[in-house]
């Protein structure tokens, strides 16, 4: 296991990676066990969206050769209505306050996916590859904004560290349980 290089996705292969790495940690095929230690992803794309939801941009990765194992999904707000599973948190999104202003007045992107291989979790992979989405993407966007499952207890971990913010705990419309919206902004 060699020290992973953090790139941009351009190819079928690198998209790919991020699917099956996706598949390997769905909360549905992980035991309650590892949920609780590893953490989980919830949403299953499949490759046509993943194609689109960065609107032209790319998803970072994390690869260990050719192999990928760990990714960011950029979703650019353009992009949010041809969800066909977890968009029902955009109307939320778009109405909450975030320093006096609506959502849908800032100009942020939405990070559609977090995950790192269970054999290079704990290093700081995810704040390097986060470190990157955000040289990448800061000059497009005001801020960085996702929820979070309240049983995720270690992704919200790495995501604080990051350096996102829990602003609000609601009950996701889609998933009937309680999820924090969690925003990084980037103008500060």
């Amino acid at each position: 296991m060699s020290e992973p290089i953090i790139t941009k996705a351009k190819t079928e292969v690198d998209l790919q990676g991020i699917l099956n790495l996706q598949s390997a940690n769905l909360r549905k095929n992980l035991t309650e066990e590892e949920r609780s230690t590893q953490g989980f992803v919830t949403l299953e794309y499949d490759m046509e969206f993943l194609k689109i939801m960065p609107a032209g941009n790319h998803h970072i990765v994390a690869k260990d050769g050719e192999k990928v194992v760990g990714y960011v999904l950029l979703m650019d707000r353009s992009t949010n209505h041809l969800m066909k599973e977890g968009g029902g948190i955009f109307p939320i999104f778009d109405e909450l306050e975030y320093r006096g202003r609506k959502f849908k007045d800032w100009n942020y992107c939405s990070v559609g996916q977090v995950c790192v291989d269970k054999n290079y979790a704990g290093k700081g992979l995810l704040g390097k590859m986060y470190a990157s989405y955000r040289e990448s993407y800061q000059s497009l966007y005001e801020l960085a904004m996702t929820d979070v499952s309240y049983r995720n207890h270690r992704s919200l971990k790495a995501h604080l560290k990051a350096g996102f913010e829990v602003i609000i705990r609601f009950d996701e419309p889609d998933q009937g349980e309680p999820w924090d919206i969690i925003v990084w902004d980037w103008t500060v």
